[in-house]
């Protein structure tokens, strides 16, 4: 890369290459935060806000910033998430296309659901989903905003606001949107909505979704599918005497722990 950066080439030819290495550089933190090393991925975060920055590119930079909200959030760092996702959506300003300001506002919603702000989280998904209805951008990981995506971020805001049972339709939604080859993403969700449901009494259902996630999870190395199954054996620990989880603790307990890279 730092060749590429060092050659000579015209204006536009270099802000091209500078903001292809920055979407490279955001791919890499992402990829990264997913093995276990966070504080390695934000400083791959703050290079790829760097290069965009240099290519003038508001759309990308907005995007990282959103990515580093997520990741913040997702550590509790919750008045930085907040900073971050307004800071994405006030970057991307007015010439961001649908897709981008759906997936914005879609995090600007979740890190305001935290703060209790229900009006203003509530706003921000009913312009997120007017803006992904409008979206006409191809697909990709800079330009589209599944509607998994989309419906997942709903779920988040809806759970942070109270809204349980409209939280777990979000999730059902966004299961019946994502792709089947999409298989981390699905079983994540898979995962979430266990937790949900069993958080509402409903443990039977849940064993269903954590039996899915199951099904996936020696298959796939990520650091967050590692949380998730951390987080299905601490859930179930209170509940493993009763028929059903006792079937679903005793696979989970022939599996082999943490699998992602140290």
């Amino acid at each position: 890369m730092r060749r590429v950066l060092a050659s000579s080439a015209s204006t536009p030819v270099r802000r091209d290459l500078l903001a292809a290495c920055a979407e490279l550089t955001h791919l890499l933190a992402q990829m990264t935060d997913d093995a276990g090393h966070p504080g390695l991925a934000q400083r791959y975060f703050h290079t790829a806000l760097g290069l965009a920055g240099k290519a003038g590119h508001r759309t990308l930079y907005a995007i990282t910033l959103r990515a580093m909200s997520t990741q913040a959030l997702r550590r509790h760092h919750h008045a930085y998430a907040a900073e971050l996702a307004e800071g994405a959506v006030r970057t991307a300003g007015t010439n961001a296309g649908h897709a981008v300001m759906a997936f914005l506002l879609s995090q600007r919603a979740v890190t305001r659901s935290h703060r209790g702000d229900q009006r203003l989280a509530l706003k921000d998904l009913t312009d997120a989903e007017t803006r992904h209805g409008q979206a006409t951008s191809p697909s990709g990981p800079f330009t589209g905003y599944p509607r998994a995506g989309l419906d997942y971020q709903r779920a988040q805001a809806l759970l942070h606001l109270g809204r349980h049972a409209d939280a777990v339709v979000a999730l059902q939604d966004c299961l019946r949107h994502r792709p089947p080859a999409h298989r981390r993403s699905h079983a994540l969700t898979q995962a979430r909505l266990a937790e949900m449901l069993l958080a509402s009494g409903h443990v039977e259902q849940a064993c269903v979704h954590w039996n899915l996630f199951l099904d996936h999870y020696p298959h796939i190395r990520s650091h967050h599918m590692d949380q998730a199954f951390a987080g299905l054996r601490s859930a179930l620990r209170p509940h493993k005497r009763q028929r059903r989880v006792a079937g679903l603790w005793e696979r989970a307990a022939e599996l082999p722990g943490p699998h992602a890279a140290a």
